[in-house]
């Protein structure tokens, strides 16, 4: 994962640059990741992180999943859903090219 992306979600979560934020983030980053994998989003797409819609589904989660006293979990919770039953409609993040 790089340090800008990485940024992008500390951002997501509004805390700067530390080392336990950061490996926090991290873990739910690969936990948002086996998610829609999981779903059947290709690996090469869950992981891609120039991809806006995944950046989206995955700042979703993590502004859900992130930190003990989130008042607005709910409301991310639901809006990571939503994004990822979008993700899982688009026939080039789940099909490979190659079938």
């Amino acid at each position: 994962m790089t340090a800008e992306y990485l940024a992008k979600l500390r951002r997501a979560v509004r805390r700067g640059e530390n080392a336990e934020v950061d490996a926090e983030l991290t873990d739910i980053i690969e936990e948002c990741r086996l998610d829609l994998i999981g779903l059947g989003v290709l690996e090469s797409k869950a992981n891609d992180e120039a991809d806006a819609l995944i950046l989206g589904a995955i700042r979703c989660f993590v502004r859900w999943k992130f930190g003990l006293n989130n008042d607005e979990a709910a409301v991310n919770r639901e809006d990571y859903m939503t994004m990822r039953d979008e993700i899982r409609k688009k026939v080039a993040y789940c099909t490979s090219a190659t079938e």
